[in-house]
């Protein structure tokens, strides 16, 4: 008896070497069409056309948390299951939130710059910075991710409040409900929350109106979620303190856009991409194949 074909998409060599026991295609080969079980990046997913064209999958597993290049509905009217790697890189993501906040607060953009420039001029490299102590963090999606930026901000001593959908009463932190007066009264405002159609440009011009020329805007999110012109416009003309985006709204994001935005700290979309956090993804996404094949209950079922 063959092997079993999994799809995995995009082509992710080092992962697809932990698969013994399976046959391997991509998009494209001969024998896609007959997987009946896909291995795809949930932020990039696999569109519903794609989909259309591979009549016997049953199963899709993300690699990670994201699901958002998923659309749920139409999968599961195929009798698709869906699984993803919850509780797995929260705190990996979590540490470029506060890497890049450190990083805009402390301007290390401005000071690396005055140093391999040669123009280091003691006693000081940059303007003066912000203190983190003290500061109010508005967190915007208070799931796993936004609760793991919450500890580590609070054990900085600033001071954390929240929105969401709806409020959490297990969580200490206090909740906001309008997005615009968190936004008004945070220092920072941090994106933590879901991707997708619903929170696209969620963060437009007047979101960051109320943060306000002396606020920093940090995501680690999905790059929609922010209006990019309204952010770079306001960088621009200094109506935005600064800004730390590990993700973009196009990714790669073209360097040459960011070559003349102030006060911005950019990482390529660091976020989860930890060696314990991607071997965390790739066993959590072996391990719900291997159920799936044997028919056995999924481990991380979505929804």
């Amino acid at each position: 008896m063959s092997n079993p074909l999994v799809l995995v998409h995009p082509a992710l060599p080092a992962f697809e070497g932990m698969l013994s026991g399976y046959a391997i295609a991509h998009l494209g080969d001969a024998n896609a069409g007959d997987a009946t079980a896909a291995v795809v990046v949930g932020s990039s997913g696999l569109a519903n056309d794609l989909i259309a064209h591979l009549p016997k999958l049953k199963l899709i597993a993300a690699l990670g948390v994201g699901i958002d290049g998923l659309d749920l509905d139409f999968i599961r009217a195929r009798g698709i299951a869906v699984t993803n790697g919850r509780n797995i890189n929260q705190d990996d993501v979590a540490d470029v939130a506060i890497g890049l906040l450190i990083g805009v607060a402390r301007r290390f953009p401005e000071g690396l710059r005055a140093l391999y420039s040669d123009q280091w001029r003691p006693p000081i490299a940059v303007p003066p910075q912000r203190r983190l102590g003290g500061l109010k963090l508005g967190i915007v999606g208070m799931g796993a991710i936004g609760r793991a930026i919450a500890r580590r901000a609070e054990a900085m001593l600033m001071e954390v409040a929240w929105t969401g959908p709806h409020p959490k009463p297990d969580l200490a932190q206090r909740y906001e409900p309008d997005l615009l007066k968190l936004a008004a009264w945070a220092d920072v405002l941090a994106l933590a929350l879901p991707g997708g159609k619903a929170t696209e440009k969620l963060i437009d011009a007047g979101v960051i109106a109320a943060l306000g020329e002396n606020g920093i805007l940090i995501n680690v999110a999905r790059g929609a979620i922010i209006d990019e012109d309204a952010l770079i416009a306001a960088l621009r003309d200094g109506k935005l303190g600064g800004a730390g985006l590990d993700v973009f709204a196009v990714e790669p994001t073209p360097a040459a856009r960011w070559a003349d935005v102030p006060n911005v700290m950019l990482t390529p979309h660091l976020g989860g991409g930890t060696r314990e956090s991607l071997l965390g993804a790739s066993l959590n996404a072996i391990e719900n194949l291997r159920r799936f094949f044997a028919g056995e209950g999924l481990l991380t079922p979505v929804g």
